[in-house]
């Protein structure tokens, strides 16, 4: 298990000898739960499986939950038992990304802390990074409980895939060594306790993810409306403040004109005055 990208299917092809898929990208080419089997040595069969990460580009998170728990409860059905789980991580990411940290919980919930003794914590992609730099990021994921700290505590072992059919065989050959089978949580639940999917810690862990999604959308939506909103309140004082300018500026010009027409008036009521009384001083003369 692990993320995109992280060499699941190019572990299992180095280690088996056969052609499996693998992506060079972000996109995910493990559609589906595979069973790869190759002959470990010449009386032992062994059988690799590959699954999709829960950042899939191809499918939701519900979905892969559905295909993990569907393979591993009806294999726990027909006697299947595994002998280990290994979870793959780039040690060239610089720092733990989301969808780093939601495939690490979710394993978490699938494998449960009694099946952290079976548990292989493979390292890939060390010739991307210098080995002070991934040294460094090995030894927080080890001391940081969050991360790998609480499952190494409970007997999970660390190793470094180095890309080579050598190293791969080396991961696989520990894992033989334990004459260990193991029951995950999600077995426990759907087979032994006969739960439902939606009733497994790992569903709960992804309702509990998928309500926290949905909150911080909600708080981003309400941030961006009231962002909206003051922006509108913006706008609207910004129209207002420029329709009262235009508006002091048009009663300006009105007072303007009406003083202008009123300074007319007067000098027309003056002239009439004048008119008048030249009219009347000459019709004065005409009598005398």
């Amino acid at each position: 298990m692990g993320v995109t990208g992280a060499g699941k299917s190019s572990f299992i092809s180095t280690c088996s000898g056969k052609s499996v898929k693998i992506g060079h990208n972000l996109h995910s080419c493990t559609a589906d739960v595979e069973d790869v089997d190759f002959m470990y040595n010449k009386n032992l069969r062994v059988h690799l499986i590959d699954t999709p990460g829960f950042d899939d580009t191809n499918r939701s998170d519900v979905q892969v939950l559905q295909d993990l728990a569907h393979w591993l409860s009806g294999s726990f059905k027909y006697g299947i038992r595994l002998s280990g789980v290994v979870f793959l991580h780039r040690i060239s990411d610089p720092r733990m990304a989301s969808s780093a940290r939601r495939n690490l919980l979710m394993f978490k919930k699938l494998c449960g802390e009694k099946a952290y003794q079976s548990v292989i914590l493979g390292t890939t992609h060390w010739s991307n990074v210098s080995p002070q730099d991934g040294t460094r990021r090995e030894r927080e994921l080890i001391e940081t409980d969050e991360y790998w700290g609480l499952m190494c505590k409970k007997g999970s072992r660390v190793f470094r895939y180095a890309n080579t059919r050598e190293s791969a065989l080396s991961l696989i050959g520990y894992i033989l060594k334990q004459h260990m089978t193991v029951t995950l949580d999600i077995q426990d639940e759907m087979v032994n306790k006969g739960h439902d999917i939606d009733e497994t810690s790992a569903a709960h862990e992804l309702n509990a993810e998928i309500i926290q999604t949905l909150k911080e959308v909600d708080k981003r939506k309400e941030a961006e409306f009231r962002a909206f909103k003051e922006q509108m309140k913006k706008e609207r004082d910004q129209e207002r403040q420029r329709y009262d300018a235009e508006r002091q500026k048009h009663m300006a010009k009105v007072a303007q004109q009406e003083k202008a027409l009123k300074e007319q008036q007067r000098r027309a009521m003056e002239r009439m005055e004048k008119d008048k009384a030249s009219l009347e001083e000459m019709a004065r003369k005409q009598k005398e």
